[in-house]
C-alpha cells in the first residue's frame, strides 16, 4: 500500500502555561496542507525500514515507533518493510514526522484489516507524538492541551494559496520551549478565534505564533523572511510550529507566485494549498 503523509501549518499558536508533566498548554489552529511525505508499506517475514535520505535514523524513527505501537496491541500481525520517501524536512514545524507515524498506524489498520475504531487510533498516535493525534483526521482543526484536545472547524479558510519557505535551520521544539517567555495568557479564546476566521479576517492580535519572539531573536534572518513575505501581499504570515518553516497565505495565485519567485532563488520554496 501507498499512502501520502501530509504536513501542517499553525494558524497562530499559544503557549499557555508549563504542565506538571513538563508539557505545555497550548492553543493552535491546525492546517493540513497539500505537501506531503510518501510511505509504502507491504507484508514481509523480517521488519524493515528504508528512506530516500541518509539523514533519518533507520531504527530509531516514528515510522518504527509506530509499527511498534500498532505491533504491542496486535501481536499477530506480521512484519512490514516501510519505505519512506522524504519531502518534508524535519524541525521544520511542519509535522512531518507526526504525520508519518499516524500515517503508518492507519495504513496498518487497513493491510491487517484490523477494524480500529478512529477513537482507538487517537489512542495509539498519541504515543507517537502530541502532534500526531491531528493527523488521523487532518483538514481544518482547533487544538487545545498539548494539542491532542481536537475539534474539527469546516468551511472557514478562504485563501487556496500558501507559501512555504524552508530557511536551511534546525529548530529543536524542546528548546524553543524552555526559551519561550510564557506569559501565562487566559484570555485567548477558541470563539474569537473561529469568528475571526469565519470573516476571513487574520488579525495579528489573535494569530501570532509564541515562538516568534525566540526564533526570530536567535535567528533574525528567519523574521526577515516573514516581513518580506508580508511585502509581497500576503494577507497573514507566520511561523510554523517551532519553525524553522514561515508560511503566507495569499489570496490569489499571482501575488503567490510573486513571492516564490523573489525567495526562491536563497531558499527552497513551495506553493501549496490547504487540504479541506
Amino acid at each position: 500500500m501507498i499512502v501520502n503523509s501530509y504536513a501542517k501549518i499553525n494558524i497562530g499558536l499559544h503557549i499557555l502555561n508549563k504542565r506538571e508533566d513538563n508539557f505545555h498548554n497550548i492553543i493552535t489552529i491546525f492546517q493540513e496542507i497539500d505537501f506531503c511525505d510518501q510511505i509504502s508499506i507491504e507484508k514481509s517475514d523480517n521488519f524493515i525500514f528504508k528512506s530516500n535520505v541518509d539523514w533519518l535514523d533507520n531504527k530509531n524513527n516514528t515510522c518504527v515507533k509506530a509499527f511498534e505501537i500498532v505491533k504491542q496491541e496486535f501481536p499477530h500481525i506480521s512484519n512490514v518493510k516501510i519505505f519512506l520517501k522524504k519531502n518534508v524536512p524535519t524541525n521544520a514545524g511542519l509535522g512531518g514526522g507526526s504525520s508519518n507515524g499516524t500515517a503508518v498506524i492507519k495504513t496498518l489498520n487497513k493491510l491487517f484489516s484490523l477494524g480500529i475504531s478512529t477513537k482507538k487510533l487517537f489512542q495509539l498516535s498519541k504515543k507517537v507524538s502530541a502532534d500526531s493525534p491531528f493527523f488521523i483526521e487532518g483538514g481544518t482543526q482547533f487544538g487545545e492541551g498539548t494539542g491532542d484536545k481536537l475539534l474539527r472547524i469546516k468551511d472557514v479558510l478562504n485563501e487556496r494559496y500558501i507559501l512555504l519557505v524552508l530557511p536551511d535551520v534546525k529548530i529543536n521544539t524542546k528548546d524553543a520551549y524552555k526559551k519561550c517567555l510564557l506569559k501565562d495568557k487566559t484570555n485567548i479564546k477558541f470563539a474569537e478565534m473561529l469568528d475571526e476566521l469565519k470573516n476571513n479576517n487574520l488579525s495579528s492580535e489573535l494569530f501570532y505564533n509564541d515562538f516568534e519572539g525566540y526564533v526570530f531573536k536567535t535567528h533574525p534572518e528567519i523574521g526577515k523572511i516573514k516581513l518580506k513575505i508580508l511585502d509581497l501581499g500576503a494577507k497573514y504570515a507566520s511561523l510554523s510550529g517551532s519553525g524553522s518553516t514561515v508560511f503566507g497565505i495569499f489570496s490569489n495565485k499571482k501575488d503567490a507566485l510573486k513571492a516564490h519567485q523573489f525567495f526562491s532563488p536563497h531558499f527552497s520554496t513551495i506553493i501549496t494549498n490547504p487540504k479541506i
